[in-house]
């Protein structure tokens, strides 16, 4: 009778231990989330790239260095997920300290649609989503190698559809004063970005 107590109990806890080994601590359990989990470990470096901006203004991303830096891949003729992302994005930008904006956190919205999405659609899609242009900044990579690098360093999904539009997945991608990645965030609880800056920033 013990014996098999003592044997279930076994097999309890070591399926337990694997449950925990498998998920992070019980933090990962879909692949996605297993995904952000090891990318926030890596904590990547952006690479080298070229921008422009909605008043075709050209910078690099190392120029964005020195900030902690928030971004979101979207593209403009994107009908669902896109306008929630970027909305929820503004109310991020609308609820950072005037004294902290621009000066130690910088938005950057990077459309993977360079070919449509030229600085006069993107100055639209700025005006629309209350984006000033140089604290929140709304902008394409040209480059095509230069994109892919970026995407493929954050892992950001980009697949062209039937319908002429694109499957991405999205998320807030934040970015230290040193150029790596340090933690993505549901891009459905903008809250959440705001509470992680004002834990140390604001």
């Amino acid at each position: 009778m013990w014996r098999k107590i003592i044997g279930i109990l076994f097999a309890l806890v070591a399926g337990l231990s694997l449950l925990w080994i498998g998920t992070d601590g019980l933090r990962a359990f879909t692949a996605e989330k297993a995904r952000i989990l090891d990318l926030e470990r890596e904590q990547p470096k952006l690479p080298s790239a070229t921008l422009i901006d909605s008043n075709s203004n050209n910078f690099h991303l190392q120029e964005l260095e020195g900030k902690y830096t928030l971004f979101t891949f979207m593209y403009t003729s994107c009908g669902d997920v896109c306008p929630v992302l970027e909305r929820n994005f503004a109310e991020i930008y609308e609820n950072i300290p005037e004294d902290v904006l621009g000066k130690k956190v910088v938005l950057v919205s990077i459309s993977f649609d360079p070919d449509h999405d030229t600085p006069t659609v993107l100055k639209s899609y700025s005006d629309h989503f209350g984006a000033d242009g140089d604290r929140w900044k709304m902008a394409t990579i040209q480059d095509e190698q230069e994109l892919q690098d970026v995407l493929d360093t954050l892992e950001v999904i980009v697949i062209p559809n039937e319908y002429g539009g694109y499957e991405h997945n999205s998320a807030f991608y934040v970015v230290n004063p040193e150029g790596k990645l340090t933690n993505i965030f549901d891009y459905q609880q903008p809250q959440t970005v705001v509470e992680y800056l004002d834990s140390f920033l604001f």
